[in-house]
């Protein structure tokens, strides 16, 4: 008797976990990257995400996911084989301390609602001390760049790289430093 298809569970990627790889510059060490199945263009329902998780390895302050009525997160949702479940929580947590499973309601582009999970940095270690990782924004748009996200939505994550950038690094007299050259910020 045949198989069937093996079951699956929808994740929606949001952050890094758009394009792992692009990670791989600034984590050393990084397990790993399976070949997920690219999946789709899609939106998670009623969530946005805040910078207030420190991570150690970014150097400061990466995104979680929290509740949010009425917003909406970019991303993709991607069908991931029960058993490979396990290894995208291990690379979720080498991302960027992304150790909790959320549910999140998601709208794919042709208006389908659906249960999917998502991977976020719990909220015990949640705190606004220290600086937003500028390394993470940068690459977070590097991330949403290679997975084809809206050129909207890339241009925003660049943005957002080169406002915190401006505001970390203004000194009292006014002054602000060039933007960041690296790649991915234009």
């Amino acid at each position: 008797m045949a198989s069937g298809p093996a079951a699956s569970r929808p994740w929606f990627a949001f952050s890094l976990d758009l394009a792992p790889a692009a990670a791989s510059r600034h984590l050393h060490g990084l397990p790993p990257v399976p070949d997920f199945p690219e999946g789709e263009l899609a939106e998670a329902l009623d969530v946005d995400v805040v910078y207030d998780v420190h991570v150690p390895n970014w150097g400061g302050r990466v995104a979680r996911l929290v509740d949010a009525p009425g917003h909406r997160l970019s991303g993709r949702l991607r069908p991931v084989a029960t058993e490979s479940w396990p290894v995208l929580a291990r690379l979720e947590t080498a991302l960027a301390l992304a150790t909790e499973e959320r549910p999140v309601k998601v709208r794919t582009a042709s208006g389908t609602v659906v249960d999917a999970h998502a991977f976020t940095p719990a909220e015990r270690n949640a705190s606004t001390q220290g600086p937003v990782s500028e390394a993470f924004l940068i690459t977070l748009a590097v991330a949403a760049e290679r997975a084809r996200l809206p050129a909207a939505v890339v241009e925003k994550l660049q943005a957002e790289a080169r406002i915190v950038h401006a505001v970390q690094h203004a000194r009292p007299d006014g002054h602000r430093p060039p933007p960041p050259s690296k790649s991915g910020i234009k």
